[in-house]
């Protein structure tokens, strides 16, 4: 009787074992709320996600540009989407955003004249940011127009050199530049 529970008790054992345990890493996948959420990468930083929110984040590209793709899906359809450009990063022409391209903000002279003209500077944890709004459009069967609510931060303490700013833009306006301010303030912190 003695020996029987002594193997039972060791096949228990064993197989218990074989099974995933707390210990095991989360899955892979967007974080939700509420919690106060780490964006890692070039440039990185937390976002207190509150109820209903969530992060996710998307592969660095070939080339490297952006370093850092990141979406905060704030509720009721409203994304917020952050992105982190380095120094090697092409530019290109940010003056006529649409089909896909928000813009490849580096620096705040990256930002065309006629938006920064019209800008406002607020705090964040992480530094100064350059909020501006800048049109937009899509066009595959036909062409839809939108305003978009962009802020460059210019970090206080870059971690990378190459990485001096971080870019946040409400995707086909989807919020709006108080909203985006808002979440910029409240919920960003280093």
């Amino acid at each position: 009787m003695v020996r029987r529970l002594l193997i039972v008790s060791v096949i228990a054992l064993t197989l218990g074992a074989c099974r995933p345990g707390t210990d095991d890493p989360p899955a892979p996948g967007p974080l939700s709320s509420p919690t106060t959420a780490a964006v890692a990468g070039p440039v990185a930083f937390h976002v207190n996600l509150g109820a209903g929110q969530t992060l996710d984040t998307r592969p660095v590209p070939p080339g490297g540009c952006p370093g850092l793709d990141a979406r905060v899906d704030l509720g009721r359809g409203v994304d917020v989407r952050f992105a982190a450009y380095g120094s090697a990063c092409d530019a290109g022409d940010n003056a006529r955003p649409g089909n896909g391209r928000h813009g490849v903000f580096r620096t705040t002279a990256d930002i065309p004249p006629e938006r920064r003209a019209g800008a406002t500077t607020v705090h964040t944890a992480l530094g100064e940011a350059t909020v501006f709004t800048q049109p937009y459009y899509e066009c595959t069967n036909s062409c839809h127009n939108y305003t978009e609510a962009v802020a460059l931060i210019t970090l206080d303490r870059p971690a990378d050199p190459a990485y001096r700013t971080l870019t946040a833009y409400a995707e086909k306006g989807e919020a709006s530049q108080d909203r985006l301010t808002e979440l910029l303030r409240n919920q960003l912190t280093a």
